[in-house]
């Protein structure tokens, strides 16, 4: 069985023809992935419908989702660094991948969990605490309570998103110069806010909000099983191609 590995993942690296080529569509695709995740999409739809109620204009709104954005992106991207020199010195980049992996395919039964029977212990979820904080800071609306809530929900989110990116980043530490896990931890997090600007930029419209809200109901749970299978997916793949 190692050698049938051994063989395969080899076959794989030729086709690809560097770690490079097999590195930037995994961290595209997982950045893309992570940002998926329920509790960035929601809290995003909470705050603009919070800007609207407070009377804000299109233009005050778009100021205050630039800066929240940015910092979301700023935090996710400092963490991720801090991380990756973690794992770099710890020096066991094997370990660490399948740590990585197992904790994808944890996250991936959790996430089915939410799905089929969300009333059972062990949430993968922002505390309520957590929330009702970030909520009292965004109803300042201006650029310093943005930045503050971006920093906040940058860093509490990892109930929620938290799986993909240790499992991404233990991937990286395995298989690529530190260097140049920066450099991929800058794409995979422009990959994980592309989404929010995205919405953002369509939501500065309240009809298209209310919509987006709507739609954001009927698929939340959903999501889920999308994020289950795609865990459970990548969880495998490391564990049988790279460990």
């Amino acid at each position: 069985m190692t050698l049938v590995r051994a063989v395969v993942g080899k076959s794989i690296k030729n086709v690809a023809g560097n770690n490079m080529n097999i590195s930037l569509p995994l961290v595209l695709s997982t950045g893309l992935l992570d940002s998926l995740n329920p509790c960035a999409i929601s809290l995003l739809l909470i705050y603009i419908t919070l800007m609207f109620t407070l009377g804000k204009s299109r233009k005050a709104i778009i100021g205050f989702g630039v800066f929240y954005i940015s910092a979301v992106y700023t935090t996710y991207f400092l963490l991720g660094i801090g991380l990756l020199k973690a794992f770099q010195i710890f020096g066991v980049p094997n370990l660490i991948l399948k740590g990585g992996a197992i904790l994808a395919l944890i996250f991936g039964i959790l996430n089915i969990k939410e799905y089929f029977w969300p009333n059972l212990p062990i949430h993968i979820k922002m505390p309520l605490s957590v929330r009702q904080k970030a909520n009292d800071i965004a109803y300042n609306a201006t650029i310093p309570s943005a930045i503050l809530l971006g920093v906040l929900i940058g860093i509490t989110e990892f109930p929620c998103s938290g799986a993909v990116y240790i499992t991404i980043l233990s991937y990286l530490q395995a298989q690529e110069t530190f260097t140049a896990g920066i450099f991929y931890l800058a794409i995979y997090n422009f990959m994980f806010v592309l989404p929010l600007i995205i919405i953002y930029l369509a939501a500065t419209n309240k009809v298209v909000v209310e919509k987006i809200i709507n739609k954001q109901e009927q698929l939340g749970r959903k999501m889920h099983l999308v994020l289950a299978s795609l865990m459970i997916i990548l969880g495998a793949s490391l564990l049988i191609w790279f460990v």
